[in-house]
């Protein structure tokens, strides 16, 4: 008989590996799987927002590459350029593989059991459990948690509506000389009217820039072409090495639900990206925090989990989706009308973004403020 265990989760991105911490600790019998070795090089801008690390309970200081206490947003048309600074940083810079070292070793350390280099290969169900084939072998358990990523091979094993709403983006790893590497060291930046309906960014990290660009629209975006564009926008002329890579992010919920049977969406699987910006991990580990909560809560009674999953997501993740949404739509859909909000309330906007992103109000907050739509009338 394979090892059986109460929970087993797929993938140690910050979504699995909060899920697994968090179960463990509550004296779940939990299987954290992991198709790579870790530490592995995961494709991410590596910005984690203040919001993030207000859900993590633990110091995570070991995995930080540098702190960002300033934001900068340029508009490259438009010409205007707003900042936003706080005593706390607003972006905390990491390099995935060590972050997710990090919060996977936190799940060990809690209890849980560690698979690595054992992709999925198959999945199963009878009446009393799940069965997953792996390429160390089998391993049996009462629910899964599907965490790996925004293909979700456990999704899409399990019979789960495939998401669509993914958009292409283009990170690069870039070292550049000190006095290039001086002049974006300070900040996070992020430059609209760059890319058509999308955006690009620079994150200092220790010894290098993480950049890319992004595209909210699902054809085929030609982003190596903009990011050439955006390096000569921002004058870097010298580079000494730039790794590239390609990816999606899922900034729409998958369709049909994140519960099938005894397995839970989290993460990115389940599209929980921030849909304003495309940032995912801190809806990742929120939602691992989550489903957890909802097993333990549940009794891992599966006329319970679900349920309690879904009204978790709804009440602290879904509203807010919903609303950042409409936010995307102004940035991106409406430009010229976004450009004219910034004009005139610019700063403001901008502080109430970065208030967000410290987790220090919601958009639903600010969308309850009858200033807010009066405002956008006056600009309409």
């Amino acid at each position: 008989m394979p090892p059986h265990f109460d929970v087993a989760v797929v993938g140690t991105g910050p979504a699995g590996a909060s899920a697994a911490r968090d179960l463990a600790a509550r004296g779940c019998r939990v299987v954290l799987l992991e198709k790579e070795t870790l530490p592995r090089y995961k494709t991410c801008g590596g910005g984690l927002v203040h919001r993030a690390i207000r859900w993590l309970p633990f110091d995570i200081s070991d995995a930080v590459e540098r702190d960002c206490h300033r934001a900068d947003l340029h508009l490259a048309k438009s010409g205007l350029h707003f900042r936003t600074r706080r005593e706390r940083p607003v972006v905390v810079m990491t390099m995935r593989d060590r972050f997710d070292c990090r919060l996977t070793q936190e799940a060990v350390e809690s209890g849980a059991e560690l698979w690595q280099g054992c992709p999925l290969i198959g999945l199963a169900a009878d009446p009393r459990r799940l069965l997953l084939e792996t390429a160390r072998g089998s391993v049996s358990a009462d629910w899964v948690i599907a965490a790996d990523g925004a293909h979700s091979p456990t999704a899409r094993a399990a019979g789960f509506a495939p998401n669509r709403g993914l958009i292409p983006a283009l990170e690069c790893e870039v070292k550049v000389p000190p006095e290039i590497f001086d002049r974006f060291s300070s900040a996070a930046r992020f430059d609209f009217e760059i890319v058509p309906e999308g955006y690009a960014w620079v994150f200092p990290k220790r010894d290098h820039l993480s950049m890319g660009v992004l595209s909210m629209t699902r054809r085929k975006a030609g982003l190596k072409v903009w990011f050439e564009r955006y390096l000569s926008h921002l004058a870097i002329d010298r580079i000494e090495s730039c790794d590239r890579h390609g990816f999606v992010i899922p900034v729409q919920p998958r369709p049909g639900g994140f519960v099938g049977g005894r397995i839970l969406l989290v993460g990115d699987a389940a599209g929980l990206a921030e849909p304003v910006t495309g940032e995912g991990i801190s809806f990742s580990i929120r939602s691992g925090q989550l489903a957890a909560r909802a097993l333990a809560q549940g009794g891992l009674q599966q006329s319970q989990v679900g349920a309690r999953y879904t009204g978790f997501l709804r009440d602290e993740i879904l509203g807010e989706l919903r609303l950042g949404r409409m936010v995307a739509w102004l940035a991106y859909r409406r430009s010229k009308l976004w450009a004219r909000l910034l004009r005139i309330y610019g700063d403001r906007l901008c502080e109430s973004l970065t208030d967000v992103m410290m987790g220090e109000c919601s958009y639903r907050e600010i969308a309850r403020s009858p200033r807010s739509y009066l405002e956008l009338l006056r600009v309409w």
